[in-house]
């Protein structure tokens, strides 16, 4: 019942007036596990390369949530800013629900694997995955450390290639129920992501415009020579150029094939991640890495508290 619960509940209140129905879900109140890494969502029995539906198979609420988001048509995330970005309880989430398993463009692979030869778990990927979904995103801070929050956002945002409609960065917000002005932005969010998700037409990104032309991130990532720089998010390099005094991100054309948040872009990291991951299964089968493998096994062990 703070601040981020109750702006939570006036967007929702705004969502409600343009005619949504609404849905208030406390993440905290859920169990979700963090991410252990088996990457049983792409190469177990019901995974990607498998044709499978890619669900992941550890036992906790996160199945729930994927169901109550894929029956919406939005979702409005409110969250606190914790050192400049999000909080350690959504990022376990985002292991998991915007990763592998959730990737559109992995999903896309795995819908053609099942089409083409069925999958030995039974079906593939939920079509309900690959709907349209609008997003709001509204981070607030207690101080002015969230420069990284946007970033992390539109990450989450983009494996699924959701549609975002407003994002917004509250900073210096510990007071923001009583700062009515605010409040409003708030208010007229959930407004406009309830628009655009019942007049698909009308849907524009009415968020901060950032740095980079393609996402709107601000995030960016210099190499060790300093004149290439990638946008952190959606993964396009070019280079900083000043006009008019101000500094702009420009890119070629080309590299939009290659961004994380179109089709090319992922399909063309999925084929990446299946040469890897193949290369690796080989190395595996060879003596020298499963005695490799051994010595570091009995090195040393992980030390556990006392049960």
């Amino acid at each position: 019942n703070g601040t981020n619960d109750q702006m939570a509940k006036e967007a929702l209140m705004g969502a409600q007036e343009a005619g949504a129905e609404v849905e208030f879900i406390h993440m905290l109140d859920l169990n979700l596990v963090p991410c252990n890494g088996c990457i049983s969502c792409v190469t177990g029995r019901d995974g990607v390369f498998a044709g499978g539906s890619c669900r992941c198979i550890r036992k906790d609420d996160l199945n729930w949530l994927e169901d109550k988001i894929y029956d919406a048509d939005g979702v409005i995330f409110v969250m606190p800013i914790f050192e400049k970005g999000l909080p350690g309880f959504f990022r376990a989430f985002q292991d998991r629900f915007a990763g592998p398993s959730h990737d559109i463009g992995m999903l896309t692979i795995a819908k053609s694997i099942w089409e083409k030869n069925g999958s030995p778990a039974g079906g593939g990927p939920d079509p309900r995955a690959f709907k349209p979904r609008y997003a709001t995103f509204i981070g607030i801070g207690g101080s002015d450390w969230a420069c990284r929050m946007s970033a992390d956002y539109g990450l989450f945002a983009m494996v699924q290639m959701w549609k975002v409609v407003d994002d917004l960065v509250f900073t210096w917000a510990k007071s923001l129920t009583m700062e009515d002005d605010r409040v409003a932005q708030i208010r007229q969010a959930g407004r406009n992501i309830a628009k655009a998700a019942m007049e698909p037409e009308s849907y524009k990104y009415l968020g901060d415009p950032g740095i980079c032309a393609n996402c709107h991130s601000r995030l960016m990532y210099l190499t060790d020579d300093a004149t290439t720089v990638e946008c952190s998010v959606c993964g396009i390099k070019g280079e900083l150029v000043v006009e008019d005094g101000k500094i702009r991100f420009a890119y070629p054309p080309e590299q939009l094939e290659h961004a994380h948040n179109t089709i090319p872009g992922k399909i063309k990291h999925v084929e990446d991640i299946g040469k890897n991951e193949g290369a690796f299964a080989a190395a595996k089968q060879t003596d020298e890495y499963k005695q490799r493998a051994e010595a570091y096994k009995a090195f040393i062990q992980p030390s556990r508290p006392e049960k």
